[in-house]
């Protein structure tokens, strides 16, 4: 990674469009046609910003002939405005949909959020939405009320599963859009898709905070309450139990390839080899990645297509690690609050953070910076 040169300029400051929110960020989005970012807001609204940038850093970069010094302008522009859309009176629930813009809850009902900010409703139910999530082949799954509802994209309701329980605290669909998995009342579920399926897994585990597909869909990871992570092999039901974590873990991702799964929860980065699982060992080989501390990883995000993680901390610092690799690329240093969430883009050109603070950034990497 090239670490790119200025005279003061941070990257953060040099790479970065950022904006003051006024409330936390509690979740990011980017929007499926690859035009846009949401940012969910705890006061109940959604700021929009477009990923276009009318000065990216590829042509403010500069490499000089004499001895290969690459250095980045700044910016020479101020940058525009976000868009905001009041949704809710609350904290809502946010996720991207086929083919374009958002879905965002408010009570009972799911809204569709354009790029642009224009909103309309899409679904009603008859009891309090808990959670969406995004369906890979189109349209979202929505939990309320003890049932678990699949709309497509125009938000018709298409099939609708009942089940024994109460809130549900996590939920995730697998990668092929034919199963999901929700935590709720300690209990893990994973059901096929239809109408009324019975359980294909049923476990008790405690309570589930976050759940994660590998992208080959054969493990499901979890964050338990007071078990640390527990992963799950879908195709023999083997539980492989991760305790021993310093705090919850709010934060996982996998690799694209399915093996290295990256989590939060510690004072440094910590990357699981969940390929070296396959000769039937315990637990998987840690992967020493980035540089151990004092402070907290809160979120992390594994990049699409290279060997590299972004971990945002307590303490406002974003760094990039590669997997296995000590060294990290400071993107961002401390501030003022906790990095509530960083996330990639598909083509791991933008990396998105928000902030408890209520600050949102869009830092943009030239393809010069990740030799």
């Amino acid at each position: 990674m090239d670490t790119m040169e200025a005279e003061t300029a941070t990257l953060y400051e040099l790479l970065g469009r950022h904006w003051t929110m006024g409330a936390p960020v509690t979740n990011v989005a980017f929007d499926a046609a690859g035009e846009a970012v949401a940012f969910a807001l705890a006061d109940g609204s959604l700021a929009i910003a477009p990923l276009a940038d009318s000065e990216p850093p590829k042509d403010r970069y500069r490499m000089a002939l004499d001895g290969g010094r690459s250095t980045i302008s700044p910016r020479r522009k101020p940058v525009p405005p976000v868009t905001k859309v009041v949704i809710s009176d609350a904290s809502l629930h946010l996720a991207s949909i086929e083919p374009e813009g958002f879905i965002a809850s408010d009570g009972s009902q799911l809204l569709h959020v354009s790029a642009s900010g224009v909103t309309r409703q899409a679904a009603k139910f008859g009891a309090p939405i808990d959670l969406v999530a995004p369906v890979h082949a189109g349209g979202v799954l929505a939990a309320s009320g003890g049932s678990v509802i699949y709309c497509n994209s125009n938000g018709e309701v298409g099939w609708l599963q009942e089940r024994a329980g109460g809130r549900s605290s996590a939920m995730a669909v697998s990668p092929d859009g034919r199963s999901f998995a929700t935590g709720a009342d300690g209990c893990l579920l994973v059901r096929a898709f239809g109408p009324r399926p019975e359980p294909t897994i049923s476990m008790t585990l405690g309570s589930i905070s976050s759940l994660s597909w590998s992208p080959d869909g054969s493990w499901l990871a979890m964050s338990v309450a007071e078990a640390g992570i527990v992963l799950l092999r879908l195709s023999d039901a083997r539980a492989v139990r991760i305790p021993s974590y310093p705090a919850s873990v709010g934060s996982l991702s996998w690799s694209a390839d399915s093996r290295v799964l990256v989590t939060s929860g510690a004072y440094r980065i910590i990357a699981w080899d969940i390929s070296s699982l396959d000769d039937g060992r315990e637990r998987p080989t840690s992967l020493g990645t980035g540089r151990g501390g004092f402070v907290l990883v809160e979120a992390v995000d594994m990049h699409p297509g290279r060997p590299l993680v972004a971990a945002g901390y307590t303490d406002g610092r974003v760094v990039i690690a590669r997997i296995g690799d000590p060294d990290e690329l400071v993107v961002k240093p401390p501030g003022q609050s906790a990095v509530q969430a960083v996330r990639w883009s598909d083509d791991g050109q933008y990396l998105v953070v928000g902030t408890r603070g209520g600050e949102a950034a869009i830092v943009t990497f030239p393809p010069q910076i990740f030799k």
